[in-house]
């Protein structure tokens, strides 16, 4: 009888026929993805605005290097910069007043890769105006308030399960930003790629939440804190409150000694003493200015 190769000699044996298979797609352009962070500066203070360019692959995603890219803010031309090794650019803005600045990226004139353009936020604010956290998860309808941390996103647009916004969240959520609070999103952590926060942003609008500035978690709850500490050190000390869903949120932020809501109030499960529970969004807004 002919004998079996094991898994692992199989898979070694398939290896080289990758140039093959690289080559082949080759013959048109390379289909890539582009992404965009959102940036945070303060008035006149110059921000690094950070652009991605990726191919998907059996193995992950791989950076296309060697490519012009072109930012725009506020629909006017910002600048270019070529992609690195791992697919990254870099631009430097400097926005003189505080505001929502609309950062695009584009990859135009490209002889080996297409690709959609991406969009993203350049948040310019005032040190001195109180910052609200915001667990993503909060935003989302849920009856039964799981006090674990919930899935990664991305999302898939057009998806039947795309979730559906918790009721009263967008208006409370705008009233806080209106009068109060900055925004910061917090969008759990996986190991996708900053991509993720595109299809966040675009929930986001669709549901007429107030704009803000979208920061994704490496995994792991825990990896809120030195997030927290790397926003003060970089000045931003103004960090308040907190708005999630989950029970380490609300851990770090009684840790931080920063005031927590939790909504929806959760069925189960313990939260810390000075954590305090909201049963539906028309009851946050009260429970962080009693």
């Amino acid at each position: 009888m002919p004998s079996r190769l094991p898994a692992a000699v199989a898979v070694l044996l398939l290896l080289p026929l990758s140039p093959v298979l690289e080559e082949a797609d080759a013959a048109g352009k390379v289909a890539g993805t582009l992404s965009l962070r959102d940036a945070l500066t303060a008035p006149g203070r110059p921000v690094m605005i950070e652009a991605r360019l990726v191919r998907a692959g059996i193995l992950g995603q791989t950076g296309l290097g060697g490519e012009q890219l072109e930012f725009t803010v506020e629909g006017k031309k910002a600048g270019t910069a070529m992609t690195g090794g791992d697919g990254r650019a870099f631009l430097e803005y400097t926005p003189r007043r505080r505001g929502h600045y609309a950062v695009k990226v584009r990859l135009p004139q490209s002889q080996r890769v297409e690709s959609s353009e991406a969009s993203a936020t350049v948040a310019c604010w005032e040190r001195r105006r109180p910052m609200l956290l915001v667990e993503f998860a909060a935003l989302t309808e849920d009856t039964k308030a799981p006090l674990v941390p919930l899935p990664p996103l991305p999302l898939e647009l057009g998806r039947r399960d795309r979730p559906s916004p918790a009721p009263d969240a967008a208006d409370e959520l705008n009233r806080l930003a209106r009068f109060y609070y900055n925004v910061i999103y917090l969008v759990g952590g996986g190991d996708g790629e900053i991509g993720d926060l595109g299809e966040v942003r675009a929930w986001l609008q669709d549901h007429k939440f107030p704009v803000g500035f979208s920061l994704r978690l490496p995994p792991g709850r825990a990896q809120l804190t030195p997030i927290i500490e790397d926003l003060r050190a970089d000045g931003w000390d103004n960090l308040k409150a907190g708005i999630g869903r989950t029970r380490g949120f609300a851990e770090v932020l009684v840790a931080q000694r920063m005031e927590v809501v939790i909504v929806p109030e959760p069925d189960r499960g313990e939260l810390p003493d000075k954590a305090q529970v909201a049963k539906n969004w028309k009851e946050v807004r009260a429970k962080l200015h009693r």
